[in-house]
């Protein structure tokens, strides 16, 4: 990978009237990096020689692919900070300009299978339109609902609902702000990683061999600073589920993925002087429920059920027949302790019901029932 390099001249010596600025060989006066930005100051910046697009005064010009791995660059710079120090400005930016990478990287693909179908109606498709950048678009999920059933695109039914609540995300923060889950910043990181990965497999399956040699090595240095922008964001996820991984290992058939973050940290702890709903929450994101929300959100984004189904089929979730716990209990989750085996479990209880279900004859309490 690229390492970027200082394209303006080091800093030399101290301002003698403020300790935030310096004075470059020029006898430019310069804000130091970090520092309290000064009126009137120039703020020093950082450049990468391979990316022109950086290099002050260069052209503004942005085809399709490029400004797609533009977007997504300016996001792994935004979240590769520091392991532990993601900024609210930080977090904001990166999904917003994530949300407009795939967006932008998704059409640029549709576009290759015919011009209107970026078009939110295809009939009604006008090229000047196109041209002038005026065209009102189909939206995110109808764009992958086309790459699917017409450009016969491979998205699987995860990559697109990662993509949806992605894309939800970005409209809560365009007209609402930084709040709730969009606010959670380590729940953000693992899904960042989860949609990168998932573009750059888009990237270098369907977008680059379209390509002529020549433009496939001027993005070389964009796509190796994506990857390994990657592998920096999967690394603070992977150190932070190593601190975790005493607490979730003694709870092993109380842990289940986490709806949010998508990682094995959300453990289910009982709480035997509590009645009310139960509150569970991720180790890792820090997402926190309570258990018929958990049940419901643990089916809907792993087990793809229709929350309210209208068909005569079988609902998310049912009364739990151990604890009585209302819509508490979801067949077919997995647990740390073996996710290879789908279990009926109980967000209530907690923990795995086993069959044949019965109605408890007497009070149980809220522990966990095992038939």
């Amino acid at each position: 990978m690229t390492e970027p390099t200082a394209e303006l001249p080091s800093l030399v010596a101290d301002h003698p009237d403020n300790p935030s600025v310096m004075i470059d060989v020029h006898g430019a006066h310069v804000a130091v990096p970090g520092s309290l930005r000064q009126p009137g100051v120039a703020q020093q910046r950082v450049y990468d020689p391979g990316r022109t697009v950086e290099h002050p005064g260069s052209e503004v010009h942005f085809p399709p692919i490029n400004n797609g791995l533009d977007y997504l660059i300016s996001v792994v710079e935004h979240l590769e900070a520091d392991e532990e120090r993601v900024s609210a400005r930080d977090l904001k930016y990166a999904v917003l300009h994530l949300a407009a990478g795939a967006e932008v990287l998704l059409k640029a693909r549709l576009q290759q299978e015919h011009w209107a179908l970026v078009f939110k109606d295809p009939a009604r498709a006008s090229h000047d339109e196109l041209v002038k950048g005026t065209l009102l678009s189909c939206s995110p999920e109808e764009t992958v609902n086309r790459l699917q059933k017409i450009a016969r695109v491979q998205i699987s039914a995860g990559e697109a609902a990662a993509l949806k609540k992605l894309a939800e995300h970005r409209n809560a923060l365009q007209h609402y702000g930084l709040i709730g889950e969009a606010a959670n910043a380590r729940a953000v990181e693992s899904k960042t990683a989860e949609v990168l990965d998932f573009l750059i497999r888009f990237l270098d399956e369907q977008l680059l061999p379209t390509l002529g040699q020549e433009a496939r090595e001027a993005l070389e240095v964009d796509m190796e600073r994506i990857r390994g922008g990657l592998l920096q964001i999967r690394s603070f996820v992977k150190k932070r589920l190593q601190r975790l991984e005493g607490t979730l290992s003694a709870h092993r058939e109380l842990t289940v993925e986490c709806s949010e973050c998508r990682q094995w940290a959300h453990l289910v702890l009982p709480d035997p002087n509590e009645k009310a709903l139960l509150l569970s929450s991720c180790l890792l994101c820090g997402a926190t429920m309570p258990s018929d929300s958990a049940a419901l959100c643990y089916a809907v984004e792993f087990l793809e059920s229709d929350p309210f189904p209208v068909d005569g089929s079988a609902p998310a979730y049912e009364t739990c027949p151990a604890c009585g716990g209302p819509d508490t209990l979801v067949r077919g989750v997995r647990t740390l302790a073996d996710p290879e085996r789908p279990v009926a479990f109980c967000f209530q209880c907690p923990g795995e019901v086993r069959e044949p279900f019965e109605l408890p004859a007497v009070d149980v309490g809220w522990g966990n029932v095992l038939k």
